[in-house]
């Protein structure tokens, strides 16, 4: 028999739109996330809402995408270090809330990392948290990551905590990367994913109030 996972409110530390994060109750270096059940999705328009309640492999295909990414990533060959700037995924995990996604924490201190979104709410994002975040963007360039939501909620600062190390402080894309979309284009091949991506930091510019320098693919404070 297999042993579920117990998750319970003292663990939750986020709430998306789609799905709840919890503290893993026995592993300090991993998140789980579960998928709401789709009545409690809130932020979502209505056609995005009864799309997922009449076809709910969409939500499924979501999940399939992310881990897709990560293992095309994870797998190239590549002739320098890999360094991801996407969080790492380590498989599934039944929970008494459903099937779980172990994803890594990132911490800052000993809390949770903060979000590009927090740190421009409390105005705290600093020039060198900026040099981080602009690292993670030349790094998605670099490695070809395919991000379909590239939102500032997505993106964490802090330090991973992997083989029981502390890693230097970066910024992580914890959520929003795969080819979500409909119709696959950013899949095709690296000139169609940067001009997904081109368009991508445009729109979180837009939302941000940060400055996107398409040139040189960097971001500016206003």
């Amino acid at each position: 028999m297999i042993q579920k996972l117990t998750l319970n409110s003292d663990d939750k530390r986020a709430e998306g739109t789609q799905r709840t994060v919890y503290m893993h109750p026995h592993d300090p270096t991993r998140l789980v996330k579960v998928l709401r059940d789709i009545p409690q999705t809130a932020g979502r328009t209505r056609l995005a809402t009864l799309s997922e309640q009449y076809f709910p492999s969409i939500r499924r295909r979501w999940v399939h995408k992310e881990y897709q990414e990560y293992k095309r990533l994870m797998l190239c060959s590549w002739d320098h270090d890999l360094h991801p700037p996407i969080a790492h995924m380590y498989g599934f995990v039944l929970t008494n809330l459903g099937l779980g996604c172990l994803t890594d924490a990132v911490f800052e201190n000993d809390d949770l990392g903060e979000t590009l979104r927090s740190k421009l709410k409390n105005k705290t994002l600093t020039a060198a948290d900026l040099v981080l975040f602009n690292d993670t963007v030349r790094r998605m360039y670099l490695y070809d990551v395919r991000a379909g939501d590239m939102t500032a909620c997505n993106f964490v600062f802090g330090q991973r905590r992997l083989d029981g190390t502390h890693d230097p402080r970066e910024c992580v894309l914890v959520d929003g990367f795969g080819d979500i979309h409909a119709l696959p284009i950013r899949s095709c091949g690296r000139f169609f994913n940067r001009i997904g991506l081109d368009d991508g930091c445009k729109r979180l510019a837009q939302r941000t109030g940060l400055l996107w320098d398409p040139k040189n693919r960097q971001f500016n404070l206003s």
